[in-house]
C-alpha cells in the first residue's frame, strides 16, 4: 500500500521506477543489477530496491565530466 509520499519523496525505488527516473529501459536496469554496475538493495530472493540517494551519488560519479569542461 502506498502512503501519501509522492514518487519524488520515495526513498526506495522499484526497478520500474528507476527505469523511469533514469530514462533507461527496464531490461538495462536488470542487466546492470546482474553485473553489479549499479547500487541496489535486495530484500529476500527476488525483491530489489534502489536507494534514491545512492543512485544520485552513482550518477554524479559516472557521467562524462569531459563533456562539460568545454
Amino acid at each position: 500500500m502506498m502512503n501519501n509520499k509522492t514518487f519524488a519523496e520515495t526513498r526506495l525505488m522499484t526497478a520500474k521506477q528507476l527505469s523511469t527516473y533514469l530514462s533507461f529501459p527496464l531490461s538495462t536496469i536488470y542487466l546492470m543489477v546482474e553485473k553489479r554496475e549499479i547500487p541496489f538493495k535486495r530484500f529476500g530472493k527476488k525483491s530489489i530496491r534502489f536507494d534514491r540517494k545512492e543512485i544520485d551519488q552513482w550518477i554524479d560519479g559516472h557521467y562524462d565530466k569531459s563533456y562539460y569542461l568545454g
